[in-house]
């Protein structure tokens, strides 16, 4: 077996690749290609020959992310239970949620499923043994429609059989793996999440005219996201808790690996029990293609920083992003704007991404009900990603989490007591950027090379402390 291993991630803008030595534990050398959306192999095989893979025959791993990644549309029945699972299941997978649907279908709803076109319906509903009417109709709506996309059903699996039955009738594509909610006090995300890469490597890959490239490659081809979700799990070091951002143009990732629950008398869970290892992914808020959203999501926090003057420049930047998603910072107002949108998606990604606290008042005295995951039990953060890879990025870090939610204001002057967002505590963190942007190209080796996906991390990590 070489002892080289060739790391090629095909992203939505770049192709971008890595030679690294196996022994030694380091990367020989890289190189990087704008991606051939209109042939995706294109760009790989320029960034393989750069790299000597045909001289070297080296090991290859390959990701992608390109074309819009793998989209999923999530079915489920109840919003903060099945659909909520559904969500998890997706995102774990690497897979990007482009929209959501609760209880039974409606023909609107069809419609607007037909229009996305996404790669995967990722059909839930219904403890084992529970409701089955719903399942069952929202099947049958899928079965009559031109829906073209991969149906993976996750639910209920006393009508598994009855479920797949009426989607093959009507010449739908269509599997089934476990209940992601088997039963209300756990969620079960593996077997689905192996379902979707399995579907990803069958009807995904091909669809995307990579079926050349996983020839080539030691091992099968995975969904980027879903590559960095693993190597997540191999970060974290002495049970400390981490956090790793990947801010891109389009979206904002976030991956913790962390106690979900702080062990507090006076508090209470309810909802979905959250899993340690946990991935969102925010469409909408992107520092280029979403940047008149993100203004918008932002605008309390613009008010606050800018003067009125200064606001109406910001809108002409980010107006101008609008009509040239390429287009990057020159001068140091504009940097300042640009750094402000990234302080938005890292705020609100990470906001997102954990919990709440909510009061109430009981016979036995105030107790907080938990919602989400508590963050306060994540003591590093990672930056990687666009913005976030180059110097400076702590400012970004430091001001989206002590100066972007104004703090509390008991304008009533009562004592009652306001909802919390369970963000990292800021006193205790250190935050880490990926100078080399590292993380998705070693993410390619954590399942075949664990150790030297995780030391060339390391290699890239310039750590410092959100405060000295």
């Amino acid at each position: 077996m070489s002892e080289l291993a060739l790391s090629i991630d095909i992203g939505s803008t770049w192709t971008k690749g890595i030679l690294v030595d196996i022994r030694d534990q380091r990367v020989v050398h890289r190189e990087a290609t704008p991606t051939t959306v209109e042939n995706l192999v294109t760009g790989f095989n320029r960034v393989y020959e750069a790299l000597g893979g045909h001289r070297e025959k080296p090991q290859v791993f390959v990701s992608s992310s390109a074309k819009g990644g793998l989209t999923i549309a999530a079915i489920g029945l109840v919003p903060d239970l099945t659909l909520k699972a559904a969500k998890m299941a997706a995102a774990s997978a690497g897979g990007k949620v482009i929209a959501s649907f609760a209880y039974k279908l409606t023909q609107a709803d069809i419609n607007t499923l037909e229009t996305l076109n996404s790669d995967i319906i990722l059909l839930s509903g219904g403890t084992d043994g529970g409701d089955e009417t719903y399942v069952l109709h929202n099947a049958r709506m899928l079965a009559a429609s031109s829906v073209g996309s991969f149906i993976l059903y996750a639910g209920n699996q006393a009508v598994r059989d009855q479920v797949l039955d009426i989607l093959h009738r009507s010449g739908k594509e269509a599997s089934a793996t476990a209940n992601i909610l088997p039963d209300l006090d756990s969620v079960q995300v593996d077997e689905a999440r192996k379902a979707i890469g399995d579907i990803f490597l069958k009807r995904i890959i091909e669809g995307r005219g990579l079926s050349a490239v996983r020839e080539m490659c030691s091992a099968d081809p995975r969904p980027t996201p879903a590559a960095v979700y693993d190597l997540v799990g191999l970060l974290e070091d002495n049970d400390e808790g981490l956090l790793v951002l990947d801010m891109g143009g389009a979206t904002t990732d976030v991956y913790t690996v962390s106690d979900p629950y702080s062990e507090q008398s006076n508090r209470i869970f309810r909802g979905l029990p959250e899993t340690r290892l946990k991935r969102t992914v925010e469409g909408d808020l992107g520092l280029r293609v979403s940047a008149a959203f993100v203004a918008e999501t932002g605008l309390s926090y613009i008010r606050r920083s800018l003067d009125e003057g200064r606001q109406s420049a910001f809108k002409a930047w980010v107006d101008r992003i609008r009509g040239n998603t390429g287009l990057l910072p020159f001068t140091e107002e504009e940097q300042q704007f640009d750094d402000m949108l990234a302080v938005i998606c890292v705020a609100e990604s990470i906001a997102r991404h954990g919990g709440t606290l909510t009061p109430s008042f009981t016979p036995e005295g105030l107790v907080w009900i938990q919602q989400g995951k508590d963050l306060g039990r994540v003591h590093r953060i990672i930056g990687s990603g666009g913005r976030l890879a180059q110097e400076s990025s702590i400012n970004i870090i430091r001001t989206a989490l002590e100066g972007y939610f104004p703090a509390e204001k008991d304008t009533n002057h009562n004592s009652w007591p306001q909802v919390q967002r369970l963000l990292p505590h800021v006193n205790e963190l250190v935050y880490q950027r990926d100078r080399e942007y590292i993380i998705p190209l070693a993410a390619n080796l954590a399942l075949a090379h664990p150790e030297l996906a995780k030391a060339l991390v390391l290699q890239s990590l310039e750590r410092e402390y959100i405060h000295d």
